[in-house]
């Protein structure tokens, strides 16, 4: 097997060396449109990983990598109170869904997720993809669950900002609190 990362010869989805470099991540924060997204790393520091989400062996690139950033920040969290973890679009597409993975990587105590909550209606694609293209072409999120919570949005990087915004836009439309949304990397080239 090869290391998802650096593609050098491992016994596990991720090499010991790529494992010690990511779990040195440095935890940033940007604000669109007036919602915090946290995030681990830059898009150019794991891009092999998200890309490896079109393949099955993608699914344990995706959970080893949640372990080592987003499974740290749920044990370090603590609100009190309830919170629904939402992942965007968990839909099943190449056998398991990324951000579903990512939503259980969360899982704590007060951090609960929601599985099939808010689902795309318009199955576009983004990657590579303008401003102006994706407001021209929005996901149509439709809530499916109701939920009592307040939520952390979860999806597996921001380049845009468009989907979490929408996202945020219809549950607020149903009177449900967004706190902030959590991914993996920003992909925008000053992060």
């Amino acid at each position: 097997m090869r290391c998802a990362k650096c593609s050098r010869f491992s016994l596990a989805i991720i090499c010991t060396q790529c494992e010690q470099i990511l779990s040195q991540y440095e935890q940033g924060c940007r604000l669109v449109d007036g919602l915090k997204v946290y995030y681990f790393y830059k898009y150019s520091d794991i891009k092999e990983i998200i890309l490896s989400k079109h393949n099955l062996y993608g699914s344990f690139a995706i959970s080893r990598l949640a372990q080592l950033c987003m499974a740290k920040f749920a044990n370090e969290f603590s609100f009190g109170s309830a919170i629904s973890v939402v992942p965007l679009d968990d839909n099943t597409k190449s056998g398991y869904s990324h951000t579903a993975i990512l939503a259980k990587s969360l899982k704590n105590t007060d951090l609960q997720p929601v599985y099939r909550a808010i689902r795309a209606t318009n199955s576009v694609k983004y990657a590579g993809k303008s401003l102006e293209f994706r407001q021209k072409n929005p996901r149509g999120f439709k809530l499916l669950k109701k939920i009592d919570n307040p939520v952390i949005l979860v999806d597996d990087i921001i380049t845009t900002g468009t989907s979490i915004l929408e996202a945020k836009k219809v549950l607020k439309k149903a009177g449900i609190n967004v706190l902030f949304g959590i991914v993996l990397a920003d992909a925008r080239e000053d992060s």
